[in-house]
């Protein structure tokens, strides 16, 4: 005679314990990576502020040129 409940337990306990497992690395490598992010935010930030410095002085000596172009244009005598 088989006996099918202690081999049903024994395969549900199995198939939790991979399940809590596998939730258990996944929820360790999420904390390792958000670790990781937040050690490297300052730098990131400074870059980030950086680049929008560079991009707004070139965006600005852009509008310079094009008012003077305007300007030279509006000023000429043709």
């Amino acid at each position: 005679m088989e006996r099918p409940f202690p081999v049903a337990a024994l395969l549900l306990g199995v198939t939790l314990g991979i399940v809590a497992g596998i939730s258990y690395a996944v929820a360790r490598r999420a904390w390792a990576d958000y670790h990781k992010a937040r050690t490297s935010l300052p730098g990131l930030r400074d870059a980030a502020w950086a680049m929008t410095r560079i991009a707004t002085s070139r965006g600005g000596i852009v509008l310079l040129l094009c008012l003077a172009a305007v300007g030279w244009a509006a000023a000429s005598d043709r």
